[in-house]
């Protein structure tokens, strides 16, 4: 295809050097191989990273260039945790989007196609709104979905008027766009459950929803593994099963779990188990608390780590624990990032509930149990920790095969061949 010039809206994209978010400057650096001209929009305020910030320069915004990879970071309202500094944050993501857009237009050339993504929602609106000002297509990427997701975690009612409102504006959104693509494999069932395919009297062409989940970048990890190597006495240790959390340390991820898991593996007697914790948030403190107050030797809170080290901590670990505060809405499926860093290092996984269309325990590359439960999860541990060497191996070589089925330069692909559907209408009607 001829028209290669892609606008990326995403308000959390980062690069590998800033945070943890790299879907799409790892999907971007592989278009760019293949002639694209990507350029990423995101915030100057870091996720990942509560209060830090980029500096931008006098025209609100600041740029960063990397593997072919165009970042512009535009300003937009500051905070620190999830209150009305942080609306204040989603909604000037936006207007910044939108004042910034002129600017680099003016510099690199209107877009061929814009694709957004939330988290935030107003990411997809800007996206559909530059789409019809430049008279391109517009891709809106969902990663989370609204309101469902926010209530199944027990933000808000699903019935309720909030929830509802929400509902609404996404479906208005979903109209202005030309394709969406979701992140959980179900993102088809969820739109067919909300009646929204114009087979059902709605706006939504079948062939219009894709889906491409997230995945790790296998290049960047296999070389992140030799150059960065975390050094740590307890991944160093030949005689130890080391159990593996990466990821915040926060309510909707369930830490307590794992102290629990700990206080059983300990009364078990299973000394050479221990569970290291990869990551920080706001439960630290609270956690480190339990686990003196327990008296527990056999789980670690090692705080927060830089990405490029992640591969370093996973290949040598031997078993990973993946959890979060799943909810109604995971009958949809589940994408997250951490899992995916999982594979590369070619461990098994455990999860601690039951997911429909589990890409863990449906692949072999893993298991689930039945309940979020101390117990069950210890006793899950210990199973792999006495498995026998072959079946082990087994699980290892599932799970490896399944960060090539999901490595960001498959994903690519995904994304060539969905924008040349998207801009084969174009033709046809050009």
């Amino acid at each position: 295809m001829d028209e290669k010039r892609i606008w990326i809206i995403n308000q959390h994209a980062q690069t590998p050097k800033l945070g943890n978010s790299i879907r799409h400057y790892a999907i971007s650096k592989y278009l760019v191989r293949d002639g694209y001209e990507p350029i990423v929009f995101s915030s100057n305020q870091l996720h990942s990273a509560t209060g830090n910030a980029i500096e931008v320069g006098e025209d609100g915004y600041a740029e960063e260039y990397l593997d072919g990879v165009r970042f512009v970071y535009v300003k937009t309202h500051k905070y620190t945790k999830n209150d009305i500094h942080r609306i204040l944050n989603i909604f000037s993501f936006y207007f910044s989007v939108l004042k910034t857009a002129k600017k680099i237009e003016k510099k690199y050339g209107k877009p061929d196609i814009v694709y957004s993504s939330t988290m935030s929602p107003t990411a997809l609106v800007a996206g559909n709104r530059l789409a019809k000002k430049y008279k391109v297509k517009s891709i809106n990427e969902t990663r989370d979905i609204i309101p469902e997701g926010f209530a199944g975690k027990g933000i808000m009612k699903e019935t309720g008027i909030v929830a509802k409102i929400l509902r609404t504006f996404m479906k208005s959104t979903y109209k202005k766009a030309d394709a969406l693509i979701f992140t959980m494999s179900g993102g088809q069932k969820y739109i067919e459950d909300m009646g929204w395919y114009k087979r059902q009297g709605g706006f939504i062409a079948d062939d219009r929803v894709y889906y491409v989940n997230n995945g790790v970048d296998c290049e960047l990890s296999e070389c992140n593994a030799k150059t960065f190597v975390h050094p740590d006495e307890h991944l160093d240790d030949p005689d130890l099963f080391i159990v593996s959390y990466i990821g915040s340390v926060r309510f909707l991820n369930n830490i307590p779990l794992f102290v629990s898991a700990a206080e059983y593996l300990k009364k078990s007697g299973c000394d050479k188990i221990k569970i290291l914790v990869w990551g920080a948030g706001t439960k630290t403190g609270e956690i480190n608390q339990m686990i003196a107050d327990k008296g527990l030797d056999n789980i670690i809170l090692k705080g927060r780590v830089e990405k490029k080290y992640v591969p370093s901590i996973a290949n040598r670990s031997d078993l990973f624990i993946l959890t979060a505060n799943f909810s109604s809405v995971q009958k949809y499926g589940a994408s997250p990032n951490k899992l995916f860093d999982y594979f590369e290092a070619g461990r098994p996984v455990i999860v601690p509930t039951v997911l429909s269309d589990s890409l863990v325990a449906g692949n072999g590359a893993g298991s689930e149990i039945d309940s979020p439960d101390g117990k069950r999860l210890a006793e899950e541990i210990i199973r792999y920790f006495e498995m026998d060497k072959t079946e082990y191996e087994g699980y290892c070589e599932n799970s490896k095969r399944l960060a090539a089925q999901f490595d960001y330069a498959v994903h690519a692909k995904s994304m060539e061949r969905i924008f040349d559907d998207v801009l084969s209408d174009r033709r046809k009607n050009g």
